[in-house]
């Protein structure tokens, strides 16, 4: 970028000035001679010369503030920025080791999801096998004791203790779902999304009781979030104070 000094934004202003000078000096000829078409060409190039010449000052002289401006803004950045160095050095200090702990706790949630969903495929297997098995060997559901497969899942029946099947996605999107509930605001859609993709409200309608085992995620308290007043609550909470 091609520096401006103030000396070329005073000799672009001083060669504008002299034009309009001449411009003038045209002028005042044809008002002389006002049948003169010398003169009134004369005063036509002049009065365009002094207009380009006068804009082209103008934008240099806008330009060159700019520069002025940025050159100080810069500076003062660069004062300020030294101001604030033990800020700074902090803030690239505490966020580089909160970065790490956090992708940290990805990594083990991640793995604790894939061993989740390994043992989940796993049960699944198993009671999909134990069924098949009781059930050829004629043991169906209308005992204590037996197998069967229903339109939506697969029940083993082991001396009236139940075990269902389950999806493994629908075991994965639960626990996500009991720790949205739990850490995010009640305003947020998360919880209610994660529990329409799992489509499993009867998680806990679930003959076998299946998890119930599991303890509650600690749950956030949030304050309370404002009430929304319409107009007219608005007008009669003011009428009353």
């Amino acid at each position: 970028m091609v520096k401006i000094t103030a000396r070329q934004v005073e000799k672009a202003e001083e060669r504008a000035a002299e034009q309009e000078r001449q411009r003038d000096a045209a002028g005042e000829r044809l008002t002389a001679a006002p049948y003169s078409e010398v003169a009134a060409q004369e005063l036509t190039e002049a009065s365009q010369l002094a207009a380009q010449l006068r804009a082209s000052a103008r934008e240099l002289r806008e330009k060159f503030e700019e520069q002025v401006a940025a050159e100080r803004s810069a500076a003062s950045r660069e004062e300020r920025e030294k101001a604030a160095a033990a800020e700074i050095a902090a803030a690239g200090r505490e966020l580089k080791t909160a970065t790490g702990k956090l992708e940290a706790a990805a990594v083990q949630a991640q793995d604790a999801l894939v061993a989740l969903m390994q043992e989940a495929e796993g049960y699944d297997a198993l009671v999909e096998r134990h069924a098949g098995v009781l059930e050829a060997a004629g043991l169906g559901l209308d005992g204590e004791t037996g197998g069967g497969h229903g339109l939506l899942d697969t029940t083993v029946r082991v001396r009236g203790v139940s075990y269902e099947s389950l999806a493994p996605a629908g075991v994965l999107l639960w626990v996500a779902r009991r720790v949205a509930e739990a850490r995010l605001p009640q305003q947020n859609s998360t919880a209610a999304a994660l529990t329409g993709l799992a489509g499993y409200g009867s998680w806990e309608r679930r003959g076998d009781g299946l998890l119930a085992c599991v303890p509650a995620v600690k749950a956030v308290k949030y304050p309370e979030p404002p009430r929304l007043l319409n107009a007219d609550q608005v007008a009669a909470a003011a009428a009353s104070k």
